[in-house]
């Protein structure tokens, strides 16, 4: 079974409910790219948000002296391209060594089916896990929806990704198809999204925010000169 024939369904139905206050980010185009973020050795955890609001998917030192927010689609090409060429070097400079805790949030950005079904998928790989506390397996599918971006968009074919999910979580194609048509975490997602992004002022993908100051730019030079100014 596939997810391809349902998946635009429930995002139409999802979107008669929040389309008048669901923010849509707007996509930098940009080069297919492959990587997303990781799970690394300084921790991969679920913290709660504001109250009503899903919890955030964490990775890093909870004791950093920066925090680095970064607003991405599971859908955007530019997002997967800054995983793939910056991520390696983010992670390794910042989260391993317990400098930076990384917080990703999410936005929608077209084909938003693709990207709803992505964060849906992943954030129930955590709560139905045997340790919803850890987000690893969030990152996990987040990283498989941007590795498979271009495939989807010449295919429409969204079976391999289903079947990397299954394998690298557990998830049954069974329980990722419950995962999209659950309303009520959709109602969910879309109130968190919109509080966030509405809150941080954000209106395109990605977007990063170092100790609560957005960044000028998505470059490693101007994340490194963001971090280097909060840090001191």
């Amino acid at each position: 079974m596939t997810l391809k024939p349902i998946l635009s369904l429930v995002f139409v139905f999802a979107a008669l409910v929040a389309a008048p206050h669901a923010v849509m980010a707007k996509a930098k185009p940009a080069k297919v790219a492959s990587k997303a973020p990781a799970a690394s050795t300084s921790g991969a955890y679920v913290m709660p948000s504001e109250p009503g609001l899903l919890p955030d998917m964490v990775l890093g030192n909870p004791k950093a002296p920066v925090t680095v927010v970064e607003y991405a689609s599971a859908a955007c090409p530019h997002c997967a391209a800054w995983n793939k060429d910056n991520w390696p070097t983010f992670r390794d400079k910042y989260i391993a060594t317990g400098k930076v805790k990384y917080v990703f949030r999410e936005l929608l950005t077209n084909p938003a089916e693709y990207a709803l079904a992505g964060f849906m998928i992943a954030r129930c790989s955590v709560a139905q896990s045997k340790t919803p506390q850890n987000s690893t397996n969030y990152f996990t599918v987040v990283d498989a929806f941007f590795r498979n971006q271009d495939a989807y968009y010449k295919t429409g074919d969204m079976a391999p990704i289903e079947a990397q999910v299954a394998k690298a979580t557990g998830l049954s194609t069974m329980k990722q198809l419950d995962c999209v048509t659950d309303q009520k975490q959709i109602d969910a997602f879309y109130k968190t999204m919109n509080t966030h992004a509405e809150a941080d002022k954000i209106h395109s993908t990605p977007t990063f925010i170092v100790n609560g100051k957005t960044v000028d730019g998505h470059d490693m030079k101007d994340i490194d000169a963001a971090i280097a100014a909060a840090a001191k």
